[in-house]
C-alpha cells in the first residue's frame, strides 16, 4: 500500500508542477496578447487621424489651387487681424453688456 500512496503523491506533485509551469508561461503570454490588442487599437486610431488630416490637407490644397488663391489668402489675413493698404479700421469701444 505504501508504494501506491507514494506513486499517487508523486503524480500529484508532478501534475501540480506542470500546472504551475503552464501558468508561468500563460500569464506573460496573455499579457502580451493584451498589449498587442491595445497597440492595434492605438494604430487604428492613429491611422484614422492621419486619414482625417490628409482629407483636411487635400481640402485646403483644393481651396488654394482653385483659382481663388488671392481671396483665400485675404480671408486668412483678415482672420489674423491684417488689413489692406489704405484701409482704416474702426473699433467699437462702447460698452454694451
Amino acid at each position: 500500500m505504501m508504494a501506491k500512496e507514494k506513486k499517487q503523491r508523486r503524480s500529484f506533485i508532478v501534475i501540480f508542477f506542470v500546472i504551475v509551469l503552464c501558468a508561468c508561461f500563460a500569464i506573460p503570454l496573455l499579457s502580451g496578447i493584451k498589449n498587442v490588442k491595445e497597440a492595434k487599437a492605438e494604430k487604428a486610431a492613429l491611422e484614422a487621424a492621419v486619414i482625417a488630416g490628409q482629407a483636411e490637407n487635400d481640402a485646403l490644397n483644393d481651396k488654394i489651387n482653385s483659382g481663388n488663391k488671392d481671396e483665400y489668402v485675404e480671408e486668412i489675413a483678415r482672420e489674423n487681424g491684417y488689413i489692406m493698404p489704405g484701409e482704416k479700421v474702426y473699433q467699437d469701444i462702447s460698452v454694451n453688456d
